[in-house]
């Protein structure tokens, strides 16, 4: 098939810019998949550690360990930060966010796998969907996103009728999308990553979450409970201890 003239390639764009959608969306998450006998598998991992059992043995040992005690011992694991034991089973999640929330995520490393849309290869001609923060007017930021597109399609359509191709336009025109555009990634965490994961960005552990990312993580959290309710220990806010020999002063 030969190569599109440059009044064909003007064409195109400027058909699908007649087409283009700018509008906001809220964030979603969708618990896609996560690991069967989630307890079984910390339980077993545990008891490896710390018996000397042959595995047959071990099988019968679970196969006569009342359900509460199963479950005070996997806990028990969390709460003493075993985290090894805990960082077997995973939960699998498609996500739909804005960069912000993406940005965030994504510096949890540990047991954190993500797959991300890649503004490299998809051109935004017909315009995106956005996550509108809390705070802020609809329809100025509507009209902010908008010429945040009109900005992408300038670079966009100049590369393209430079002779270049879709993705080697749209990677050079993403330079100037807004963070706040909307993003589809596919995350998978381990038990262990979600519950820090929860600690910092539901709990504030380390300073007060954003909003978005705390909405986000909470979702995560919340189908996670669905599927193994057993867990909500793991994911309630732990007080923190106090010293009696430290005396705090309010002066």
């Amino acid at each position: 098939m030969p190569p599109k003239s440059r009044e064909e390639v003007e064409k195109e764009i400027n058909d699908n810019i007649e087409k283009r959608i700018i509008e906001p969306i809220a964030p979603s998450v969708e618990l896609i998949q996560y690991t069967q006998n989630m307890k079984y598998l910390i339980w077993r991992a545990a008891r490896v550690c710390y018996s000397v059992k042959s595995m047959p043995e071990l099988e019968q040992e679970w196969n006569e360990t009342p359900e509460e005690k199963r479950t005070g011992l996997v806990v028990g694991l969390m709460e003493r930060g075993h985290r090894t034991t805990y960082s077997h089973p995973n939960f699998s999640y498609v996500i739909v966010c804005s960069r912000v929330v993406s940005h965030q995520i994504v510096r949890h490393q540990v047991g954190v796998t993500i797959d991300q849309e890649s503004q490299r290869y998809v051109p935004y001609e017909t315009g995106f969907r956005y996550i509108q923060p809390e705070g802020v007017d609809n329809n100025s930021f509507k009209k902010l996103m908008e010429a945040a597109h009109d900005q992408y399609m300038v670079l966009y359509k100049e590369y393209r009728l430079s002779g270049l191709g879709k993705r080697e336009s749209a990677e050079l025109a993403r330079y100037v999308l807004p963070s706040a555009i909307s993003t589809r990634m596919v995350c998978t965490t381990s038990l262990a990553a979600l519950i820090h994961l929860n600690n910092v960005r539901v709990q504030g552990d380390t300073g007060r979450p954003q909003g978005e990312t705390q909405i986000v993580c909470s979702e995560m959290v919340k189908l996670a409970l669905a599927t193994e309710p057993w867990l909500k220990p793991a994911f309630e806010k732990k007080k923190k201890k106090v010293n009696d020999n430290i005396v705090v002063s309010n002066k």
